[in-house]
Parts: C-alpha cells; structure tokens; sequence
C-alpha cells in the first residue's frame, strides 16, 4: 500500500511539473497589447511652408530661388529632390538625367 502510494504522489507531481511547463509555455507566446500611450508615434509631422526660403532679395526685388511649375504658372514652385523635380498641386514632374562622364 506504501508503494501505491508513493507511486501515486510521484505521478501527480509528474503531471503538475508537466502542467506548471505548458501553462509556462502558454503564457510565453502570448503576446501582450501596448497601450496607446506606448506605441510609436510618428516621427515627422507636417509643416507649414517656409515663405522666407523661398524667395532672395537683390538690389531691393524679390528674386524667386525655385523654378515655378509650367503647368499651374507663376505663384507654385517645383519641389526639388536629388534626381527630379515635383509640382505638389498638379503633379508635373520632371526627372533630370545623369551626367555621365
């Protein structure tokens, strides 16, 4: 009867300790939600133009540093990148090839 006994205590920790392993496992793939708070915010917001880079002065006029758009005219710059330039409002764009040597 001892020996059922023992054999019984060693099973039912057996099947605790394998019990106690899954319920581990559970939980580590499990994967907690962050709240609002703690996800990552974008980084670059939108900013408002600005007018003061846009234009020089020279011997008292104003002289435009942007080329103006041949679609929408005078008033709507070409926003420049490294290999193209881009009108925001209508859409022209204009890729500027490389210069091969």
């Amino acid at each position: 009867m001892a020996k059922e006994v023992k054999k019984n205590v060693d099973t039912m920790a057996a099947q605790d300790a394998a019990a106690a392993e899954a319920a581990a496992v559970k939980v580590e793939k499990k994967k907690e939600k962050k709240s609002q708070k703690e996800r990552p915010r974008s980084k670059k917001k939108h900013t408002k133009v600005q007018v003061w880079k846009l234009y020089d002065v020279k011997s008292g006029k104003l002289v435009r540093k942007r080329e103006n758009c041949p679609r929408c005219g005078p008033g709507t710059f070409l926003a420049a990148y490294k290999n193209r330039k881009y009108c925001g409002k209508c859409g022209y764009g204009l890729v500027q090839q490389p210069v091969q040597k």
